[in-house]
C-alpha cells in the first residue's frame, strides 16, 4: 500500500495554529489509499481524525467521506452534530461547488498520538438511505440564482425522478453531452436524455451482463444522431444543478462518464 511522506503530515498539522497558554503539538496519523470501485483506476487518501465518527474519514482537501454498503464511497454533510452519507460519490463533483463543508479538525492538541485505521472490511459502514441533499445557501444576505434551465420545467424529462424502480443513479455522458441514468454496477438498461425524450438503451447480451460503459459503446452512433435531430446542446453550468436534482431524488451522482476513453 501507497504512503504519503511521513514528512508532509507532520507539516501539514503543524501548520495548524496552538491554542494560547499550551505548547504546540503535531497530531500524528496514518494516511490510507483507498480504492473508488464505481471509477476504474482511481486511488485517493484519506486520513482519520481522532475526533471523527466511527467508520468516517477525511480527505486531504478536508472534506468528510464513508464508504457505502455497496462499496462506493461518498460525501458526508453535517446533519446536526454528526454526518451523514450524501449522494454525491468520491470523484463525480468538486465538493467546493457545492455546500458542502469540510470537517473541522481541532487546532491544536496536548499530545501526540498515533491513530490505527482497522482494515475496510472490518468497518462497519453506513449506507445511504436515504441519501441527503445539502441545503442550498439561503437568500439571506446573498443572491440566489435566478436561472432556471429548461429541463428543470419539463415533465418528460423530470418523470426520471419516480423511476427508481429502473434507476439508481444519474451522470452526464461525455460525448454527445447528455444525461444519463441507470441502475447497479451491471445494468438491464441505460436512459438517455435526447431532448425530447429518454432513450433506453440495452445490452446486446442478454446473458452477461454489461457495464455501464460496454453498453454505451453500442448505442453512441444512434444516440448521437437522435441528440443532433433534436438540436439538443447541453451547457455545463447546470451539471451542479443536476446533481443537486438527482440527490432530491434520491439518486447516486457519478459524475462524467466516457465509454470511449475507459478501456
Amino acid at each position: 500500500m501507497k504512503r504519503l511522506p511521513f514528512f508532509l503530515l507532520v507539516l501539514l498539522f503543524a501548520s495548524l495554529p496552538a491554542v494560547p497558554g499550551e505548547a504546540s503539538s503535531v497530531y500524528v496519523v496514518e494516511p490510507v489509499l483507498v480504492n473508488q470501485p464505481v471509477y476504474a483506476g482511481m486511488n485517493f487518501y484519506v486520513y482519520r481524525p481522532y475526533n471523527l465518527p466511527e467508520g468516517w474519514f477525511v480527505t486531504f482537501d478536508g472534506y468528510p467521506v464513508v464508504r457505502t454498503s455497496s462499496g462506493a464511497w461518498v460525501y458526508g454533510a453535517a446533519s446536526g452534530s454528526g454526518l451523514v452519507p450524501t449522494a454525491f460519490v468520491v470523484g463525480s463533483v468538486n465538493p467546493a461547488s457545492l455546500s458542502l463543508v469540510q470537517y473541522p479538525v481541532p487546532a491544536a492538541v496536548t499530545s501526540v498520538n498515533h491513530v490505527q485505521v482497522l482494515p475496510l472490511a472490518g468497518v462497519s459502514h453506513p449506507t445511504i438511505q436515504p441519501p441527503v441533499q445539502p441545503s442550498l445557501p439561503s437568500s439571506s444576505g446573498m443572491l440566489l440564482p435566478t436561472y432556471i434551465p429548461s429541463w428543470a420545467t419539463n415533465p418528460s424529462f423530470n418523470a426520471i425522478g419516480s423511476w427508481n424502480r429502473l434507476v439508481d443513479r444519474m451522470g452526464i455522458l461525455d460525448n454527445p453531452r447528455v444525461p444519463i441514468a441507470w441502475k447497479g454496477d451491471r445494468p438491464k438498461a441505460i436512459y438517455a436524455w435526447t431532448g425530447r425524450s429518454w432513450y433506453q438503451m440495452t445490452s446486446s447480451s442478454i446473458d452477461i451482463p454489461e457495464r455501464p460503459s460496454e453498453m454505451l459503446k453500442d448505442h453512441l452512433y444512434s444516440l448521437t444522431r437522435m441528440v443532433h435531430g433534436n438540436n439538443m446542446r447541453w451547457s455545463d453550468s447546470d451539471t451542479p444543478l443536476l446533481a443537486h436534482q438527482a440527490a432530491v431524488w434520491g439518486y447516486l451522482w457519478m459524475g462524467r462518464l466516457s465509454p470511449l476513453a475507459d478501456n
